[in-house]
């Protein structure tokens, strides 16, 4: 299951990382709000819960060893 958490944490990072701008800007209200940016917010959220779904998998992984 290790290899599994792994890649959640690897992929929930580049989400993370590509959607992160777009969600920026619609927190700080630049410009129009663009539907796009709706998008990008929602998919920084689910890579937050990626991100923890992965860490309690590799730290209950390391911790059990």
């Amino acid at each position: 299951m290790t290899s599994l958490h792994v890649l959640a944490a690897l992929f929930g990072a580049y989400m993370f990382v590509r959607h992160l701008p777009g969600a920026l800007s619609l927190v700080r209200g630049e410009g129009r709000t663009r539907p796009m940016a709706m998008v990008s917010a929602v998919n920084v959220v689910l890579a937050l819960a990626i991100l923890g779904y992965a860490v309690k998998g590799l730290v209950s992984t390391l911790l059990s060893r």
